[in-house]
């Protein structure tokens, strides 16, 4: 049993690790999409936020704790093959701020390989749809400031999960359609 939640356990070690430096090689590339400063102001990915520019230096509060989170789990690793009696409860304790990743990361970007949404890059063969929702007083974002109450969501679904974020622009969102259609289609 140890053996095994030790193998699940670099697993998941292996797959934060290898998004997190897929996302940090895709804030690389030259965005398509935000591309001017009222772009940049028209999307939130959350509804108190406008994002930040899709480039490394204004992105360090989610590099800083996935690298952070990351490292205390790369630590927590070699302290428990060096003295057994180190628990896998935690595992646990690091884990709880991978939950609240994309939490860190106040980034929404098109780019030529796919969407960078928060802490996740969707490459465009792994969306299957994308709609956008009207914000209206029955939606869970109503209520944050006057933009988003009159905006729009727009989720991106995937084959297992859904992105989304807010767009507060009539003219972005006709923007934003004309990418996806033709990267999509």
């Amino acid at each position: 049993m140890k053996l095994l939640t030790d193998i699940l356990f670099l697993l998941l070690l292996g797959y934060l690790c290898f998004r997190f430096i897929r996302l940090f090689i895709n804030l690389k590339q030259l965005a398509v999409f935000p591309i001017s400063e009222e772009d940049l102001k028209a999307i939130r990915t959350q509804p108190q936020k406008v994002v930040n520019w899709p480039v490394i230096s204004h992105q360090k509060s989610g590099l800083f704790v996935m690298g952070l989170t990351l490292l205390s789990l790369l630590i927590l690793l070699v302290f428990k093959f060096l003295d057994s009696t180190i628990q896998i409860t935690y595992y646990i304790i690091p884990l709880f701020a991978l939950f609240n990743f994309n939490q860190a990361w106040n980034l929404f970007a098109i780019v030529e390989d796919g969407v960078l949404c928060g802490g996740r890059f969707l490459p465009w063969k792994s969306i299957r749809s994308y709609q956008f929702e009207q914000i209206d007083t029955n939606h869970r974002f109503y209520g944050y400031s006057p933009e988003v109450n009159s905006g729009y969501e727009l989720e991106m679904k995937t084959q297992y999960s859904t992105v989304s974020c807010i767009v507060t622009s009539e003219a972005v969102k006709e923007k934003l359609t004309g990418i996806l259609d033709a990267r999509l289609s």
